[in-house]
């Protein structure tokens, strides 16, 4: 599980053992114990992953007025969530056929 630093404590680290997840938090530092070089090295290491994960949460936020829920319980705001998904994804195949269109079409159905 990748996460923020916000998230890391000896805690959630057992957590993620106990269910068998790689522990992909990054360390945090503290003023009278501040990160080893390792710890700063895995940060980093961290840092190119975690933003492709949350790239398209951001996106939702700015072009799909996610910023907040809209709903009251999980199931309707998954659902609006994966709805946004689909329209996101949509989205990007017409932004990919533009730029590269189709040299084969493929009809189905």
């Amino acid at each position: 599980m990748y996460a923020d630093s916000a998230y890391s404590s000896e805690q959630t680290r057992e957590k993620l053992a106990q269910l068998g997840i790689k522990d992909q938090v990054q360390r945090k530092g503290y003023i009278r114990k501040p990160l080893s070089k390792e710890d700063r090295t895995r940060n980093k290491e961290i840092a190119v992953t975690r933003p492709g994960g949350e790239r398209p949460f951001a996106s939702y936020k700015r072009h799909y007025g996610l910023a907040r829920t809209r709903f009251m319980g999980l199931a309707k705001n998954a659902t609006i969530y994966g709805l946004t998904a689909i329209a996101a994804n949509i989205r990007k195949a017409t932004k990919l056929l533009v730029l590269y269109g189709v040299s084969k079409p493929c009809y189905t159905g």
